[in-house]
């Protein structure tokens, strides 16, 4: 499965509940790095890891703080649905 679809069907219920406005927004975001993942080589969420949170973070460094950290809590979010261990390395 690839990546971008693999992360729209993880987040379809995700959406759904909630702040709608808000959620779609992450989403957004999610499907943002997804692309960026999946260029640098990341077939499933089982490939991301915190190498590639970093190297997404350094490939945007001239954000805003903000938008950093809202992209942060996209991720660790998108980490929480992947069921993946601990959390996401944070923006610096």
């Amino acid at each position: 499965m690839n990546l971008e679809r693999e992360i729209r069907a993880m987040t379809h219920d995700f959406v759904r509940h909630g702040g709608k406005t808000n959620r779609r927004k992450q989403r957004e975001r999610m499907l943002a790095f997804a692309k960026f993942a999946a260029a640098n080589g990341a077939p499933n969420m089982g490939e991301v890891g915190k190498k590639t949170v970093l190297a997404f973070y350094k490939a945007h460094r001239d954000q805003a703080p903000r938008t950093k950290y809202a992209y942060f809590l996209a991720i660790r979010e998108l980490w929480r649905l992947a069921c993946k261990t601990g959390e996401p390395p944070k923006p610096r």
